[in-house]
């Protein structure tokens, strides 16, 4: 065997190693990146030339050899798999598993077919116009087709070619008249490829002039950049972030360079499309999850530039569009960095995009900006300690006000009895001047849904999901419930069984006010935006237009509204239950209520006249409320530090959680306990006891976890490669066996 034509295959599988395989002498040798066919098992299954083997292998194993190179060069750069080394290394995961997740399953199952169409050409024979006025005039008699002759003349271009079904469609005439035709010699027919995506044809103009204080930011950011790698953006809502990366997108073209937009939420694709093609049209493409495999396919394409120069310079995404293959990556911008969107839960990898973009820049020689109103407490800290450049814009644009908050003490609606529904007597009536005013109005529920549980009121029956230990949420819309947490749903039952008595709907989600808002203003005009609502591929889109347009009058939504989105006419926003925010088991709770408060505080007031937010809460007194009314996100970062100092919380400490699963809760403990006793010895008053999460039963899989805090001096490298071998160690043993044990690097 020749160890020179032994090469590793990374394989799109959750194994810890990666395997060798023989490349047969009459195979061409592949190219480090290149799709390869190899035998696994009994199956064949398609792999990424990871490295050439070094070192000498066992004598006694056979090495099974490549069936097929697939590709004529590389898919795969140098820098994507300098990324997927180090998302397997720091957050603890296969390279299978980043495989996975890294390149579409069109790609990687090498079924992709470039998208096709007809089109219909006219015969060499008849391209001068004296020959097409014989050609009518000799078809005289044939009416339909002299029809469909004169048609395709007005609609052809420069090469005298139509689409197919463009053709018969604005002729009117049948299939069969085109083939006679056809058949004549007249007409040609071709099939040539097609995109799949939309293709922009408006014209292009010029960015926005800026203003004084964007001009400044924009000195001061390319000032940071000098010595730093990464900026902080902070700038309060409606401040013109984003014409300030309009204008650093645009540098970074003029130098040859791509430009990488990221943003956490889908539905921020929408406007900012709109927004930045208007400035650089077809070099605009958006890559995000609702895509199709093959629409993602030919993005990546794209973006690796193969295709068409002009497009692929400046990518639009969610966090999976950190996988795409570069070419040559200058700038990436991360906008609204403090959402926890950012981060993947599940399945592996669990990377932050954030954190991603960040080590790719280093590896791209690239620039990153982060941007937002209200900076996670990690980020704003390495900003003032000096790791990060820290550029701030404290005014709105055009000095518009932010807007003042209102607090509704909930108790006392209550008390007077001054609630209709959910909604307070001074919001009803807030809602009633705005709407009266020709204005808009966004209500914010973080819940969808009709109501998160049914419950019988005479023995208290709630319906919960067979496979999770949590109540089913009630949708009325389908009249089903379903299981948030795996899916599954069922036709929401009326009796309970127990007690034969009629269920009751518990509290409330986005459906449920929506149908006491068409109530209270039968006239307003509502649209709902949530998960429910936006599954399609063009949701988001549909509802934002719609709202913009002022189709509608008053938006209901969960946190999709709460970030990023401009609307002109917008100048109240109402919050119905803050305190869930706030109330959370999670040190980041007060962190995370504000940002989401202050964000959607923001799409109050962007033009004209000072908006207002109202928050209901049962407990105004909250210090938190106090930071937001005053808009002083200082103050409640200075509280936040001081007290993750206290508790050895980020960025002070490295945080790991380690959640064991198992069907059966004995093995379960078993393992737990364990696993527990191990890392103890080795980490000692690091490791936290055995948490029973909030939610201990998730698809017939008992839950526990485990919290391992490190301080940030120490050798993160060298804790995971202890913790590694406890893992590994566990899931040896008997008393343990089928139990996962699932690392989250620096959770959310």
């Amino acid at each position: 065997m020749k160890s020179d034509r032994l090469v590793d295959i990374i394989l799109p599988l959750a194994i810890a190693d990666v395997y060798t395989y023989l490349i047969p002498e009459a195979m061409p040798y592949p190219q480090i990146g290149m799709r390869v066919l190899v035998p696994l098992g009994k199956k064949h299954i398609v792999g990424i030339v990871y490295r050439k083997h070094e070192g000498d292998l066992p004598q006694n194993i056979r090495i099974r050899e490549v069936l097929q190179v697939i590709d004529q060069q590389a898919i795969v750069t140098a820098e994507q798999l300098r990324l997927w080394e180090w998302l397997s290394q720091y957050y603890m995961c296969t390279l299978g598993e980043v495989l996975a997740a890294a390149l579409p399953s069109e790609i990687i199952d090498d079924n992709y077919s470039a998208a096709t169409t007809q089109y219909i050409s006219l015969s060499p024979a008849y391209l001068a116009k004296e020959a097409q006025e014989v050609l009518l005039q000799s078809l005289q008699r044939a009416k339909k087709q002299a029809q469909l002759v004169e048609e395709f003349l007005r609609l052809s271009d420069s090469r005298f070619r139509v689409e197919r079904r463009v053709l018969l469609e604005a002729s009117g005439v049948s299939g069969a008249i085109l083939r006679t035709l056809i058949e004549k010699g007249i007409f040609l027919e071709d099939e040539q490829p097609i995109s799949r995506l939309r293709q922009y044809t408006g014209s292009t103009k010029a960015a926005h002039t800026l203003d004084n204080q964007q001009r400044v930011a924009i000195e001061q950011i390319h000032k940071a950049w000098n010595d730093k790698t990464v900026t902080l953006l902070h700038g309060v809502t409606s401040s013109g972030k984003t014409e300030v990366y309009i204008h650093l997108i645009e540098e970074a073209l003029q130098q040859g360079k791509q430009v990488l937009y990221l943003v956490p939420e889908i539905a921020l694709t929408t406007q900012l499309t709109e927004r930045l093609q208007a400035v650089f049209g077809k070099q605009l493409v958006v890559y995000h999850s609702r895509f199709s495999n093959a629409e993602r396919v030919e993005i990546y394409h794209q973006v690796k530039g193969e295709g068409s120069a002009e497009r692929g310079k400046v990518i639009l995404g969610a966090r999976s569009a950190i996988f795409l293959p570069f070419k040559d990556l200058g700038l990436i911008i991360v906008d609204e960095e403090h959402e926890p969107s950012y981060k993947q839960q599940d399945p592996a990898p669990r990377y932050h995009a954030r954190s991603a973009a960040i080590m790719m820049a280093g590896w791209y020689g690239a620039r990153v900006l982060l941007g937002t109103a209200t900076p996670s407490v990690e980020s704003y800290h390495n900003a003032i300690s000096g790791k990060y450049g820290l550029v701030e814009m404290k005014e709105r644009f055009q000095r518009l006000q932010l807007p003042r908050i209102t607090m509704v003490d909930l108790q006392r609606q209550y008390h007077r009895k001054e609630m209709y529904g959910h909604f307070s007597d001074p919001v009803v009536f807030r809602i009633r001047e705005e709407i009266a005013k020709g204005k808009q109005v966004i209500l914010f529920q973080n819940r969808r849904g009709y109501a998160p549980y049914l419950q019988c009121p005479s023995c208290g029956e709630v319906p919960k999901c067979p496979n999770c230990d949590v109540s089913m949420t009630y949708h009325k819309g389908n009249n089903t419930i379903v299981c948030h947490c795996c899916g599954h749903s069922m036709v929401a039952p009326r009796i309970c069984p127990k007690c034969q008595s009629e269920y009751k709907a518990q509290g409330f989600g986005t459906e449920r006010l929506e149908e006491e808002i068409q109530a209270l203003f039968p006239n307003a005009r509502v649209a709902r935006m949530d998960l429910d609502t936006t599954r399609k591929k063009d949701g988001h889109q549909r509802i934002i237009d719609q709202f913009a347009q002022h189709e509608v009058d008053i938006l209901i939504g969960t946190q999709m509204v709460t970030k990023g989105l401009h609307f002109n006419d917008v100048s109240l926003v109402v919050v119905l239950q803050a305190d869930s925010l706030l109330n959370q088991p999670d040190f980041r709770s007060y962190e995370h209520g504000f940002q989401m408060l202050e964000q959607v505080s923001g799409r109050a007031g962007r033009t004209g006249a000072q908006g207002e937010v109202m928050i209901q809460t049962f407990d105004p007194k909250n210090p938190v409320f106090d930071y937001l009314k005053k808009h002083d996100y200082l103050s409640l970062y200075t509280q936040q530090i001081e007290e993750r100092k206290m508790f050895h919380f980020p960025p002070f400490h490295r945080m790991i959680v380690l959640t064991l699963k198992h069907r059966d809760a004995g093995r379960l403990q078993a393992a737990a306990n364990m696993l527990h006793q191990g890392l103890q010895q080795a980490f000692g008053k690091r490791v936290s006891n055995i948490i029973t999460p909030s939610v201990a039963r998730v698809q017939n899989m008992y839950l526990l976890q485990i919290r391992l805090t490190i301080e940030s001096t120490a050798n993160i490298h060298r804790a995971k490669e202890i913790l590694q071998e406890h893992i590994a160690f566990v899931q040896q043993q008997s008393a343990a066996k089928g139990t996962m044990i699932i690392p989250d690097i620096d959770p959310m």
